[in-house]
Formats: structure tokens, sequence, C-alpha cells
């Protein structure tokens, strides 16, 4: 069996909410091509640039962090009439990590000046190192493994 994936979701705080109350991750809006790519036992991390979706209430935090559970991608009716896909998931219990105070601890940020670039996607794949700096920052670093 593959060594689990650590991942970078980005979404408003009040979606990731959402999905944190419910136990439920989802992508790029709902896409079925971005959630699909996670396997059961993933790690997780969501970076809320802010409160609400399109928002100018920024958060610039880190929000919620856990893992994928063993269950397939299945549609969710949370975005209203368009079909969205969704993945059941573990949340641990964690704090709100500030994003500046990482930054610079980041191996996948090599031009500090743009960093807002790599938080572009809705979902990117990150070391285990720079999960775990995150899991850290989160104050869950000591439940984060890989299952070595």
């Amino acid at each position: 069996m593959a060594a689990p994936t650590c991942w970078i979701g980005v979404a408003a705080r009040a979606h990731v909410m959402v999905g944190q109350a419910d136990g439920f991750v989802m992508f790029a809006h709902g896409k079925h091509s971005a959630v699909k790519q996670l396997r059961p036992g993933d790690w997780f991390a969501y970076y809320s640039p802010t409160e609400t979706l399109g928002g100018k209430d920024a958060v610039r935090r880190f929000t919620a962090i856990g893992t994928v559970a063993d269950s397939p991608p299945e549609p969710n009716a949370m975005m209203g009439a368009t079909e969205a896909w969704m993945r059941k998931a573990h949340y641990l219990p964690s704090q709100e990590a500030d994003i500046y105070l990482l930054l610079p601890q980041f191996d996948f940020v090599t031009d500090a000046a743009h960093w807002g670039m790599y938080f572009r996607k809705s979902l990117f794949k990150v070391t285990a190192a720079d999960f775990s700096r995150i899991a850290d920052a989160m104050d869950v670093g000591s439940q984060f493994n890989l299952g070595d």
C-alpha cells in the first residue's frame, strides 16, 4: 500500500467549518476530478484566505486538518442545484495557524514575494516535511504520521 499523500486545500473558512462539522472534504467548488485524487488515509489541511467565498474578510490561516476516511467520493447538495462531490473525512481538534509564520519554512514557496501564487489552486500536494510544519503549527504534530 502506498504511503499517504499530503494535500493543501484552499477554501473560505465558512465552507471549511461546514465540512468540519459534517465530516467531509470538498475541493475546487465540488469538482469530482479534485476529490477523486484523494485516497483513504491521505492527510489534508485547509488554507482559508478569507472568511467567505469572494469576500474581502481576510483570514489567511490554516483552519482545519485531518485525514480522508475510507469511503468513495459521493455527490453532495451543499452547493445548491450544482452537483458537488465530497469525501468523508476525520478532522483533528486543532488550532488555526497563521500563514505568515509558516511561509519562510515551506520548501514549496521558492519566491516569497509572490507566495500567494502557490495558493491559487484549490488543491495541491506538498511534501511530508512541509505538511509536518503545518501540523506542528496547528498543534497536532504528534498525531501526524505517514504510517511508516
